[in-house]
């Protein structure tokens, strides 16, 4: 059955034809408006899949370049202040150079000293830069200066200096699975340690152990006497002074005294020590003073001397190896490795006490070990002369200053070199970056952007086609009677 064509199906499709090409009209002027031809994402779901996964990309492109401009900044102020460190070492080795020159007085030499006090200070300025409210050198710790000093010597001025930040690097992500370290631990840069041999100056006999020492930095090494004996058969006794005053150190047999009763009788004769020279004595003498040929000393008594003897006696003198100054002490066992550990600390010296024939102080340098703070305090010391060194072992205790800062400059100048490569390698991913970042735009244009041309001609068109409907309309709605029955 054929349908009937009505006035009013005929509106309906009008109507109909009318919002469609409005809508269209509309999607063209929107087009036209905002150059975008993806106004929703039914207009082309596979463009908008495109779309969402390039813009995805393009915001990790904008992270990734967001994080390296902070992290270029921290790396540039990180190197501003390392060279300052590198310029600190530089001066401080020259005032070493000139501080190992024998022929200087104590007044050259405070000098020097007082130049070194200006550089720890400096120093301890560089080592606790912050780049804005962030530390450099903190590690993961940031926000706290890393940096402070623990100790003052008796001018108030720094002696020792610690660590208080983190012992992580600070990192950043600049790149897919691609992170730079932006803030470096202090304690990598100023407290580096390559241990070498501990070294001895000193004349007690006491050398290196055979074990691993804990200790780092400078140190001394405190030998005391504590007790002589004799062998039995001379009447020789231990004077009075002899716990207190004797220097002389060693297991049985390793010291010799001498005595020869002249007298015949025990009244009076001579003594020496290990064939130093012969002191006469008398059988009034209680602390007698005797000498030996390297000025070690023993006091003895002689009053009970056995009548007629004339001989050799074996001497034992024990001590004690102390590394904190006496608070505590072990006692010497003559070993080739004897553990001796800082009371306060905890820090260990192993110590070759086989040899040691006197007391006195061992300077300890353990190599390898000073921090770039030690080295300085440790020079501007030795050109002081704290430890009461000879001239000699002052020269050579400034000389080992220069190696210990020599050492620490160059794991210095090490750090600067990684970060220096870290900021190249991220200029040229911030350049990789950018393309590749301009590339994705343009792609996103290109799914995105309206064809202008074709949007002109479509809305040309489409206003025609609606001009034309709304056209039509009157002759619909003035349809006569007679048109219809038609």
């Amino acid at each position: 059955m054929a349908m009937r064509v009505t006035p009013f199906l005929q509106i309906s499709q009008a109507i109909s034809s009318i919002e469609s090409q409005s809508n269209q009209l509309n999607q063209l002027e929107q087009e036209a408006s905002t150059g975008s031809r993806l106004l929703t994402p039914s207009v082309d779901p596979v463009a908008t899949v495109s779309v969402l996964a390039e813009n995805t990309q393009n915001q990790q492109l904008t992270t990734y370049l967001n994080n390296i401009q902070p992290a270029q900044t921290s790396l540039n102020a990180s190197v501003s202040a390392l060279q300052q460190a590198n310029n600190i070492f530089t001066q401080a080795e020259q005032i070493a150079s000139q501080g190992s020159n024998s022929t200087n007085d104590a007044n050259t030499n405070e000098t020097l000293a007082k130049q070194v006090d200006t550089l720890i200070n400096s120093l301890l300025s560089v080592a606790n830069t912050q780049n804005g409210n962030t530390y450099l050198f903190g590690g993961t710790a940031s926000n706290k200066a890393p940096f402070s000093v623990a100790s003052s010597n008796s001018a108030g001025l720094p002696q020792s200096i610690v660590y208080n930040g983190s012992a992580q690097r600070a990192s950043m992500s600049i790149g897919q699975d691609q992170t730079v370290n932006t803030l470096y631990p202090g304690s990598e840069i100023f407290q580096q340690q390559t241990r070498g041999t501990t070294t001895y100056q000193g004349t007690t006999g006491a050398a290196v152990g055979t074990g691993t020492d804990s200790a780092t930095g400078q140190g001394t090494l405190l030998v005391a006497h504590t007790a002589t004996t004799y062998q039995a058969g001379s009447g020789i006794q231990p004077g009075s002074s002899s716990a207190a005053a004797d220097t002389i150190l060693g297991p049985n047999g390793s010291h010799k005294l001498t005595v020869v009763d002249t007298s015949g009788t025990g009244a009076g004769g001579t003594v020496s020590l290990d064939g130093g020279p012969a002191i006469a004595f008398t059988n009034a003498d209680t602390n007698l003073k005797v000498t030996g040929p390297t000025g070690s000393v023993v006091y003895v008594n002689t009053t009970a001397i056995t009548p007629g003897f004339s001989g050799s006696v074996a001497i034992a003198a024990s001590g004690t190896l102390s590394v904190d100054g006496g608070a505590t002490s072990v006692p010497i066992n003559f070993s080739s490795n004897q553990v001796v550990a800082n009371g306060s600390t905890g820090a260990v010296t192993n110590v070759n006490s086989s040899n040691i024939q006197s007391t006195g102080t061992e300077l300890l340098t353990y190599t390898g070990t000073y921090d770039a703070f030690q080295a300085l305090t440790a020079l501007r010391d030795d050109l002081r002369n704290t430890s009461g060194l000879t001239q000699n072992q002052q020269v050579q205790a400034i000389s080992q200053s220069l190696s210990e800062l020599k050492r620490v400059q160059q794991g210095i100048t090490n750090v600067v070199g990684e970060q220096s490569d870290s900021l190249q390698q991220m200029q040229s991913l911030s350049s990789y970056l950018s393309q590749s970042q301009l590339n994705t735009q343009k792609q996103i244009s290109n799914l995105q952007a309206a064809d202008v041309t074709q949007v002109v001609v479509g809305l040309q068109s489409q206003q025609n086609i609606m001009q034309l409907t709304l056209a039509t309309v009157p002759m619909i709605l003035n349809t006569s009677l007679l048109n219809f029955l038609k």
